[in-house]
């Protein structure tokens, strides 16, 4: 998915000539998501990486969007000055507010422009700020009960791969004491004379 919210600029690539004519540059976080802490949470959590997007102005299909390389830092100088001068101080991680189903597009930009970006943050809004937000009370409640909701879920899925792990390794000793009297049965056993002691 290619987002449009990142800021373009006409910019050569570092070191070309200019009769090369300049792309459209821009930086930008985006989401994506943490497969393994996403997994532990038992609902989507998401990290903002730094991504470029390239566009050939005229040409709608001449696209680049990909997660940005200390290559990309360096062939675009002034889209990556530009976009360090609008950086944030912090990335927030957990579940980015536009994605949260239970509210609009529309809401989750006015909770961003309030710097609440995940729904873990919308959670631990300050009573002193909750009413700034539009049903602010009612929101964070949603937010505080929809992440209770997932950890429950996180952790009865826990339970349940701990479960299933111990009848594996239950069953699997079980094969193997009925592969052990299965042999023991067809196999005559044999006596080993005693030596007399004089």
């Amino acid at each position: 998915m290619i987002t449009d919210d990142f800021p373009l600029l006409l910019e050569r690539e570092a070191g070309m000539a200019d009769t090369i004519p300049p792309v459209a540059v821009g930086f930008g976080l985006y989401p994506v998501k943490d497969g393994p802490k996403s997994q532990k949470a038992g609902y989507d959590i998401y990290r903002e990486e730094l991504f470029i997007r390239i566009c050939v102005p005229g040409d709608k299909n001449a696209v680049y969007f990909q997660p940005a390389t200390p290559k990309h830092k360096l062939r675009f100088p002034q889209a990556f000055a530009a976009y360090q001068r609008r950086e944030q101080t912090h990335v927030d991680e957990g579940m980015p507010v536009e994605q949260w189903a239970p509210i609009t597009r529309a809401l989750a930009l006015t909770l961003r422009s309030l710097h609440i970006h995940t729904v873990e943050a919308l959670a631990n809004v300050h009573d002193g700020h909750i009413d700034h937000l539009p049903n602010g009370r009612d929101l964070r409640e949603k937010a505080r009960s929809w992440l209770a909701n997932a950890s429950e879920g996180a952790q009865a899925l826990r339970a349940a791969e701990e479960k299933q792990r111990l009848e594996d390794q239950i069953a699997a000793l079980q094969a193997q004491i009925t592969a052990l009297q299965e042999r023991a049965e067809s196999e005559p056993e044999t006596i080993q004379p005693r030596s007399r002691r004089r």
